[in-house]
């Protein structure tokens, strides 16, 4: 004669089904390897804050001319690739960010902003749009750019940054 009763655990005595126990296992260990993907991403998301904040304070410290901030931002050595191919150096590029009487920076906005860390380097691609009076005259100014950061004695800094301009719409045949 068959026994169809419950198996029962050894250790409780209660009565358990084999497919319950399975599932229960099944559902803790993808929890588990949910936590360990959040607190992974969270990691990685923390360092991504803090570029996409600094590629924010960038264009802040271009606008308000801060001199001292964008010193902070730029690495010793960085290198600049403006969008007619001309390469400057740092001291070149905070010399054309100096403010001066001839030109006012109205606003810089970034957009499409993508930012990937690599440990510690991080490369941010985006769209600027920035509008400025040169001697009188306005000029609107749009580019594609991409900055390179380094994370350097805990501070994450630029060493590189190209500029692109965007080509007019060509018209539609």
């Amino acid at each position: 004669m068959m026994n169809h009763a419950r198996p029962t655990h050894k250790y409780c005595g209660e009565e358990t089904n084999p497919l319950k126990q399975v599932l229960i296992i099944a559902a803790l260990l993808i929890a588990f390897a949910g936590v360990a993907i959040a607190q992974s991403q969270d990691k990685k998301s923390e360092a991504e804050q803090e570029v996409t904040a600094l590629n924010r304070a960038w264009a802040d410290a271009i606008v308000r001319g801060d001199m001292e901030a964008l010193d902070r931002l730029f690495a010793s050595d960085m290198t600049v690739t403006s969008g007619n191919g001309t390469v400057r150096n740092k001291a070149q590029e905070m010399d054309d960010l100096r403010p001066s009487a001839d030109i006012k920076t109205y606003f810089f906005n970034t957009e499409d902003v993508r930012v990937r860390v690599f440990g510690n380097g991080a490369v941010v691609t985006g769209h600027a749009k920035w509008r400025i009076n040169l001697k009188g005259r306005d000029i609107d100014n749009e580019r594609r750019y991409t900055l390179v950061f380094v994370k350097q004695d805990g501070r994450w800094r630029i060493v590189a940054q190209q500029l692109s301009r965007i080509p007019p719409p060509q018209p539609q045949k």
